[in-house]
């Protein structure tokens, strides 16, 4: 996702699970990618990991704030490219909706946000017996 987002000629910085890391880089360069964990889910037996995000787009507003909606729509159209791309790759994004935001970072910003599922395929993923790896040491592992 990070890559995909790097090559996005609108952005110029990537903060990583947490957008108000934001404040802490005095002289950030703008526009910002930004990303939040949520829940992740799959289902026993089943063939996808949902992976679920929140995904930012954030741009320093000028003085007098008239640059607003021009942050937001291209915070969208930025957005919908990364997740197009990812789609491209196979990681299809399930439905999802932009917010638009002002939002005092180290600077007076606008941006936009959205909650999304990413749907991966498992491919090939399956248990591991590690007994038989580590001749039954986990016999010998606590239970608290």
């Amino acid at each position: 996702m990070e890559a995909v987002a790097g090559k996005q000629p609108t952005v110029a910085s990537i903060v990583r699970n947490d957008v108000f890391r934001l404040n802490a880089l005095p002289d950030a360069r703008y526009g910002v990618f930004a990303w939040l964990q949520g829940e992740h889910r799959t289902e026993q037996g089943g063939d996808l990991l949902n992976f679920t995000f929140t995904l930012f787009y954030v741009d320093r507003l000028t003085f007098d704030k008239a640059n607003e909606v021009e942050i937001q729509s291209v915070g969208i159209e930025t957005l919908e490219n990364i997740l197009a791309e990812l789609a491209e790759a196979g990681i299809m994004a399930g439905e999802h909706t932009y917010r638009a935001f002002n939002q005092r970072f180290s600077d007076e910003c606008a941006g936009v946000f959205c909650n999304v599922t990413l749907e991966v395929p498992k491919d090939g993923i399956c248990g591991i017996d590690f007994t038989e790896i580590t001749d039954g040491a986990a016999d010998s592992v606590p239970i608290l």
